[in-house]
């Protein structure tokens, strides 16, 4: 069961940087579907083989500062070379169109961005945003869930068996560079959740302060984009199914979340009463992507999968898989309705949402087979 988990991990993996990397090569080169096939047969030799090359532990760590090298300089060339202006992605704009109308008294979320979408992610979102928005680099955001994951491959270059396949993986990920040049940042924001999450299942079932900070951290995260729903049933639920926490306490960590997440709303239901019931983030993400309906099935299949978690690595495994299917769902949808074309090649569909499920099977490949005083010690 352990090496088909792996093995789902290594092909979401490969197939989603092959999505980006065909769509957007494509757009420059007429050879972009053979590069794709060329990258992404490397990336399977590198899977199969890598395990079976020793690398001394500082080669590896040369390796991986490497890899942080690259992000930061990714990120640098994209404030001196790409402009805002000049981005298809819109992202960016979103957070300065929300954060302008938000000084200027105005109720947000009837902002509009560069390519006319309004504002969809909820209030957390952008006050973690604000501060990169007003020193003027949206990048320094982008590369940031990067750079975390980077530091976690060069704290546990002994113990992940899969790091070898991994540095040349992140080496080689289209989406990466993507993200960091357009000012896009999911991996960050669902790094940011991950660690929060990862801190929970690491919490010895007593209600310390780090008990009510992490329910604390939880709730406010919450308030960034509501498809973290989904790792949520996942950690909390299987941690109750499995007797990791009591029903007690599991009870008191959601409220005191539930709590945080309801007060970052309360602002907005105080100055802009009658505008909050027009439009708020809640409108926007279930009627201008995907049906509400949808929504209902996705946190139905994340249930489900709560059931076959077994230890604490599955946990970062189901997430990462209830976060694929709901989006692979999300990608049908617009391609039986708007066709090939317009859905993938003409970007009707955003293939970036697939970037949410990444870091979950990115951390499973790392903590999969660790040592003893690693985290999967369930």
């Amino acid at each position: 069961m352990k090496s088909l988990k792996i093995n789902i991990s290594f092909f979401i993996l490969i197939f989603i940087n092959f999505i980006f990397l065909y769509k957007y090569i494509s757009r420059y080169s007429e050879y972009g579907l053979l590069i794709s096939i060329i990258l992404l047969i490397f990336q399977c030799f590198a899977f199969k083989f890598s395990n079976k090359i020793t690398l001394p532990h500082k080669l590896k760590n040369i390796f991986c500062y490497g890899l942080l090298g690259l992000i930061i300089g990714v990120a640098i060339i994209s404030y001196f070379k790409i402009p805002l202006e000049t981005l298809m992605v819109d992202r960016w704009s979103v957070i300065s169109s929300f954060l302008t109308e938000l000084y200027n008294g105005n109720y947000p979320y009837f902002a509009k961005s560069h390519r006319g979408n309004y504002p969809g992610p909820m209030p957390i979102y952008y006050l973690i945003a604000a501060p990169f928005h007003y020193i003027g680099e949206l990048s320094l955001l982008s590369s940031l869930g990067y750079c975390i994951v980077t530091v976690i491959l060069i704290k546990k270059t002994t113990a992940t068996k899969h790091l070898n396949f991994l540095i040349f993986y992140m080496f080689t990920s289209a989406y990466m560079i993507w993200e960091i040049t357009t000012r896009s940042n999911l991996f960050t924001f669902t790094m940011l959740v991950l660690l929060v999450l990862n801190a929970f299942i690491n919490l010895d079932n007593k209600t310390t302060l780090k008990f009510y900070g992490l329910a604390l951290l939880t709730g406010l995260l919450l308030s960034t984009r509501s498809v973290y729903i989904l790792p949520y049933v996942i950690f909390f639920l299987s941690s109750l199914v499995n007797q990791d926490i009591t029903f007690k306490n599991i009870f008191l960590f959601l409220s005191i979340a539930f709590i945080a997440f309801t007060a970052t709303f309360i602002p907005f239901i105080y100055f802009y009463p009658d505008d909050f019931f027009k439009m708020n983030p809640f409108i926007i993400q279930s009627s201008f992507l995907i049906p509400t309906a949808y929504t209902i099935v996705f946190i139905i299949i994340a249930i489900f999968l709560t059931f076959l978690v077994k230890t604490k690595t599955d946990k970062f495994f189901f997430s990462g898989l209830s976060l694929f299917i709901a989006i692979l769902i999300y990608g049908i949808y617009y391609l039986v309705n708007y066709g090939f074309v317009t859905s993938y090649i003409n970007s009707k569909m955003d293939i970036s949402y697939f970037i949410f499920c990444m870091p979950f099977f990115i951390t499973y490949l790392i903590y999969v087979n660790p040592d003893k005083k690693t985290l999967a010690t369930h």
